[in-house]
C-alpha cells in the first residue's frame, strides 16, 4: 500500500521504526542523501519527509513500506477498542498504565494509556511495562537481559537504561497503545 507522506503518522512511525533498528542519524545520513539534521526534522516534524526520500531512509534503517504500514497502523490505533489486524479481543485481562513523562515520546506521548498483559514477556523492540521492586512502573522498550541486567530503550532522549535483574519484581508486554 503507498502512504502518502502527508500521513499524520508518518514522522511519528519513521522514527519509532529507525529506534527499533537501532539506528542512529549519523549512520543513516549517507544513505538518505541529506544531513542528520534534516532527517531530525522531518521525525520531529518540523519539516515533511520529501516523498522521494522515504523509500531510501526505509532502506538505511533496513524495514520495508509493510514495516511503516504497519507502525502506522498502530499509531492510528483508537486505544482498546480498535479491531483490525492484530486486535486484542480480551481487554478484561489487561491491566493498563497511563504515561506520565515523554520518555517514550513519539512512541506513546504523556497522557496516553498502554495495556499490558502480565506474564506474558515481550520481545527485543518491543514495548513492555517494567515493574520494579520499589513499585516504580516504568514504559519502555524491551532490549534483552545480560549478566545480570535488564537493558531497556528510551525514545525521549534516546538512551538505553539498564537495571539489575534483582531490582526488576516483572517485565510485561504491551499490547495496545493509545488514548
Amino acid at each position: 500500500m503507498k502512504r502518502a507522506t502527508q500521513d499524520p503518522h508518518l514522522a511519528q512511525a519513521m522514527k519509532i521504526l529507525r529506534m527499533k533498528a537501532g539506528k542512529s542519524l549519523k549512520e543513516i545520513e549517507p544513505s538518505v542523501g541529506v544531513t542528520r539534521q534534516a532527517v531530525s526534522r522531518w521525525e520531529n516534524e518540523s519539516a515533511s519527509f520529501p516523498e522521494d526520500k522515504v523509500p531510501l531512509y526505509l532502506r538505511a534503517i533496513g524495514k520495508t513500506q509493510a514495516d511503516l504500514d504497519k507502525e502506522i497502523l498502530g499509531l492510528s490505533e483508537d486505544g482498546p477498542s480498535y479491531t483490525g489486524p492484530g486486535a486484542y479481543s480480551d481487554f478484561a485481562a489487561l491491566l493498563k498504565q497511563q504515561v506520565i513523562d515523554e520518555s517514550m515520546s513519539p512512541w506513546v506521548e504523556p497522557g496516553e494509556w498502554v495495556w499490558y498483559q502480565q506474564g506474558l514477556h515481550p520481545r527485543r523492540s518491543e514495548g513492555c511495562v517494567v515493574e520494579l521492586v520499589d513499585g516504580t512502573l516504568l514504559v519502555r522498550l524491551y532490549l534483552r537481559e545480560k549478566d545480570g541486567y535488564v537493558f531497556l530503550q528510551r525514545i525521549n532522549p534516546e538512551s538505553v537504561e539498564q537495571y539489575l535483574h534483582s531490582d526488576v519484581k516483572a517485565i510485561h508486554k504491551v499490547k495496545v497503545r493509545g488514548n
